[in-house]
């Protein structure tokens, strides 16, 4: 699993140890995993929140966001500039099947501002903490409740 264990951290790359359970009845297996992980994603959910609060709410650059939740340093010379997996998110987020909770949003929004809508809905579900926090910090936060 890719990104930052926390709002502002360092991205990392975590590997995980996942749960296989069999049906005794039929055969069939299932696999059982952390609440952060999305099934065919290699990023956490808390990573993609906060990568599309990161470009939606603060619109930072998609260069920008990629340094801040990719652990990776070695970006190739075609996308320096992008990183398109935000807009794959976004678009993931407009037709609801990234996160349940977001509405829908209309088909002539930005991907910026589909990823807004879906950071500040996300956010929403951050529990109250110390300090006053940012609105991306909630979306990391708010996460995996949010599932």
């Amino acid at each position: 699993m890719r990104g930052p264990l926390d709002a502002g951290a360092s991205p990392v790359l975590v590997e995980l140890r996942v749960r296989r359970y069999r049906c005794r009845a039929c055969g069939v297996s299932q696999t059982v995993v952390p609440a952060e992980v999305l099934a065919r994603k290699l990023y956490s959910l808390a990573a993609i929140a906060w990568a599309l609060a990161l470009w939606g709410l603060e619109s930072l650059t998609a260069a920008a966001v990629r340094r801040r939740v990719s652990p990776w340093d070695v970006v190739g010379p075609g996308s320096a500039g992008r990183w398109d997996s935000l807009r794959r998110w976004a678009g993931e987020a407009r037709r609801g099947r990234l996160l349940c909770c977001v509405r829908l949003a209309p088909t002539d929004w930005t991907a910026r501002a589909v990823a807004a809508r879906a950071a500040s809905t996300v956010a929403a579900f951050a529990l109250p903490g110390t300090g006053p926090p940012s609105l991306s910090a909630c979306a990391f936060r708010g996460a995996e409740r949010a599932r």
